[in-house]
């Protein structure tokens, strides 16, 4: 049962009482708090005025905090807050952590110590205590009380919209079932300005924790911002999983550095997403594994099935063996009461089992499709076909793959086929349009493809035929099998255009993509791809 209790800010006729402390607008759906925290929203409208990159300006919300607050941009909060981040790189949850470990307006005192990581990223302790004051000065001279009484109404509605929309589901209840274990408190703290979410966690009292996921939202009904379930839900398993795990690999440092041979077949691709170091690594293989097995042991075994295949795509590769251990912990949970910190050494010994392993299958593994696995990637190599007569045709093509690689970025090659030909591919994931007569690079390997086409008919283990027939499909790279190819083919070439792909699928046979004519998995060994047996009724 979801128990709401609003904490408002009591309304004068005239002007809020600057002595008076700001409570947040909050309510409880189960173990959790959904609020708007007047500390969150004092630290918005001071980034929102400086040079601060990381916040969601688009908002009708964010317009209106530089509507209420743009005449205070030259105070000493804002420029610190521009200093902090140019100087320090006093940004991201950094300045959230500061936030959380103060009491509300006016007062902004500290509650709880400054951890040594906040205290490097803001250039020592003197700094983060002149930035305390620089806010408490700023929340004073902006009559900042003045823009959070008028809000109330507002922030209100997205708690209310955010609690009714999980409609009785209850995530922390999940978590510290899966966990066998609990936090002190679990806070979702709102806020409009924020450009994703941060997820934190504050000492509690006797040694436990209250963990906080500041966040912006995912969706507006009647003007009103609010968060829904499944994205919420989803975000939490994962944020949440942090405060679980992250403490318990600190403990566990040598096996750590014992392993740190792991990390380079990943560090590039980890350190492009802000993953920089082992024990970083370390902890998202398990917290995404969690996240994984959450899904699957509540009925939700295609979201985890497409999360997995996300997860190994950005190279989580380490992530199925630790998925097997989760199971054997879930067992013994069960059987035997186990929680998750005194099963913690069995998961660390997974990367100490591996550290003396060959893992080329799970560093660098066979392709085997689907052809959502190539479509995800961002650095690829888009091959356009240039050989036949029709040249508006062509044209159109070669725009259509050009747009593919603009979205996908400076990462994406666009290539001609008389070049690919040439080329040393092999370490290339490639997508490859046009007809199989009309792009040289797939006429090249058409001879080693498990379908061929001629004329108006295409071959797979049946038989098609139409002048609108088109073929998607995913085999292994012909110079590598492991990276993988994309073949978007047609009996002619003015039938290739975008569709979306709406099935989990190695290959895809259709005149229009809502009316699939068949569609499904290759049989797969090292030397050869092929369409399954099939009986075809007469």
């Amino acid at each position: 049962m979801i128990r709401y209790s609003i904490c408002m800010v009591l309304i004068f006729t005239g002007f809020l009482s600057w002595s008076q402390k700001l409570e947040p607008v909050s309510a409880e759906a189960g173990k959790l708090k959904i609020s708007v925290d007047p500390r969150m929203e004092l630290l918005c409208a001071v980034q929102s005025l400086a040079d601060y990159p990381f916040l969601n300006r688009q908002t009708a919300y964010s317009r209106d905090l530089m509507q209420y607050f743009g005449k205070d941009s030259a105070r000493e909060a804002v420029s610190m807050t521009s200093r902090l981040h140019n100087d320090f790189g006093f940004a991201y949850d950094a300045p959230v952590d500061l936030i959380l470990r103060l009491t509300p307006p006016p007062g902004l005192r500290q509650t709880h110590p400054y951890p040594p990581r906040a205290l490097d990223r803001a250039g020592g302790k003197l700094n983060l205590e002149k930035y305390r004051r620089a806010l408490k000065q700023f929340a004073a001279g902006s009559d900042f009380a003045h823009f959070w009484n008028q809000k109330i109404p507002f922030y209100q509605k997205m708690v209310e919209y955010t609690v009714a929309d999980l409609d009785g589901r209850d995530p922390v209840g999940t978590i510290n079932t899966y966990y066998n274990e609990s936090k002190n408190s679990y806070t979702v703290m709102l806020s409009p300005a924020l450009p994703g979410g941060y997820g934190m966690r504050i000492p509690a009292r006797g040694g436990n924790t209250d963990i906080f996921a500041c966040l912006n939202t995912d969706r507006i009904k009647d003007g009103i911002p609010y968060y829904s379930k499944d994205g919420l839900t989803n975000y939490l398993y994962h944020e949440f999983s942090h405060s679980f795990v992250n403490p318990l690999t600190d403990h566990f440092l040598p096996l750590v550095d014992a392993t740190s041979t792991l990390f380079e077949p990943l560090r590039k691709e980890m350190e492009e997403m802000s993953y920089g170091r082992w024990i970083t690594c370390i902890n998202e293989h398990i917290v995404r594994a969690v996240h994984i097995r959450l899904l699957q042991t509540t009925g939700q075994g295609i979201a985890a099935g497409m999360l997995l295949d996300m997860e190994k795509s950005r190279r989580f590769v380490y992530i199925e063996p630790i998925l097997n251990k989760l199971k054997k912990f879930e067992q013994e949970r069960d059987s035997q009461s186990i929680t998750f910190t005194q099963f913690y050494p069995e998961l660390m010994a997974v990367f100490d089992s591996l550290s003396h392993e060959n893992n080329l299958e799970l560093t660098d593994p066979l392709f085997a499709g689907p052809v959502q696995s190539v479509l995800g990637k961002q650095k690829v190599t888009i091959i356009y076909p240039t050989a036949g007569s029709d040249t508006l045709v062509l044209k159109n093509i070669f725009n259509y793959t050009s747009s593919i690689q603009k979205m996908k970025g400076n990462s994406a090659i666009l290539l001609a086929d008389s070049l690919a030909v040439k080329a040393d591919l092999s370490d290339a994931w490639i997508m490859a349009y046009g007809t199989l007569e009309s792009n040289l690079f797939l006429k090249k390997y058409s001879g080693s493809f498990p379908f061929r086409i001629a004329g108006d008919t295409l071959y797979t283990n049946r038989k098609f035929t139409g002048d609108k027939l088109r073929l998607i499909t995913c085999l292994p790279n012909p110079q590598n099998p492991r990276r993988g190819m994309l073949v978007n083919t047609a009996t002619r070439n003015q039938n290739l255009r975008g569709v979306q792909i709406p099935v989990k699928a190695d290959y895809l046979v259709f005149e229009e993509i809502d009316h699939l004519l068949q569609s499904g998995m290759y049989r797969k060994n090292e030397k050869q791809w092929d369409f399954p047996s099939e009986v075809i009724p007469k």
